[in-house]
């Protein structure tokens, strides 16, 4: 009898990109969101920047003047990832709903903590980068450490936390080729199909054509540098960490071909570069 093929690896590949695609454009919005809620005119909607201009932020008091200058988003990829760690190992769901929400959990655990250690161990460019721009420089460097610290923490907890999780979908703990295919398809492979669609993204996008990454040439690795609990999540699975002594196996990693998932994240991915990443003029 002929064995049906597997898809797993499609699969778990195109729910991580679409976590990617439903995740990073929604930190722009909640930029797009916060300019509104300030005042600030916005003249640009992007796959990965907003580009507004009109507000005087020194006027605002300090955590205003944080938020509206660029820290806001990065903070509600925090509350949004805490919520879904809960959702995560408290709500029984089906298998390939708990691949997706693990993707989106890592996302944006990466996008909230990312920020703060990428900004706060090399100031620099970016979210809070931005913010820095309108605080005394003693002011700066609290911030810079306080920033630094959590963001580390954070995506420490996040490499651990991804691992915990690919044992729901391993059945013997100690078998590596398990390990590995679970590794492969919840963490390495999404995380580098989204590099690479990153960076297509960000050579198509109006940051490239504004000359942004010319001024900031490290800006697209430092972001795909957030993402690294994905590949570390990967090795602790596969060989870093020991297994745990109790079995945590709820399922399997969806085999048959999801042709929905798939035709859902092709969609929104042509959607992603060819109109959000040119971008929408708004004003």
């Amino acid at each position: 009898m002929k064995k049906d093929r597997d898809f797993s690896l499609v699969n778990c590949t195109m729910s991580g990109l679409l976590a990617s695609i439903l995740s990073v454009p929604l930190h722009e919005f909640f930029h797009f969101l916060t300019d509104k809620i300030y005042g600030i005119e916005v003249y640009w909607f992007t796959a990965n920047a907003v580009e507004s201009a009109g507000c005087d932020f020194m006027s605002l008091p300090p955590f205003h003047r944080a938020m509206a200058a660029g820290g806001s988003a990065s903070i509600l990829n925090v509350i949004i990832a805490v919520i879904l760690f809960f959702i995560i190992i408290r709500v029984k769901m089906k298998a390939q709903s708990r691949v997706f929400l693990i993707q989106y959990y890592a996302c944006h655990m990466c996008l909230g903590f990312g920020y703060f250690m990428i900004n706060g161990i090399f100031g620099a460019f970016g979210d809070w980068g931005n913010v820095f721009a309108y605080f005394p420089e003693s002011t700066v460097a609290v911030m810079r450490i306080v920033l630094g610290l959590l963001g580390s923490a954070g995506i420490l907890f996040a490499m651990f936390s991804l691992n915990y999780m690919s044992y729901y979908f391993i059945e013997d703990a100690d078998d590596s080729k398990q390990r590995l295919h679970v590794g492969l398809g919840l963490h390495l492979l999404p995380f580098i199909v989204n590099a690479l669609f990153s960076f297509i993204i960000d050579m198509n996008s109006l940051l490239m054509r504004s000359g942004y990454f010319s001024e900031n040439i490290f800006f697209s690795i430092a972001v795909r540098f957030m993402f690294i609990p994905l590949f570390w999540a990967f090795m602790f699975t596969w060989k870093m960490v020991k297994p745990p002594k109790e079995s945590r196996f709820l399922y399997e990693l969806p085999k048959k071909p999801n042709y929905v998932l798939w035709t859902i994240t092709i969609i929104l991915a042509l959607i992603d570069l060819f109109v959000l990443a040119p971008g929408i003029r708004i004003s």
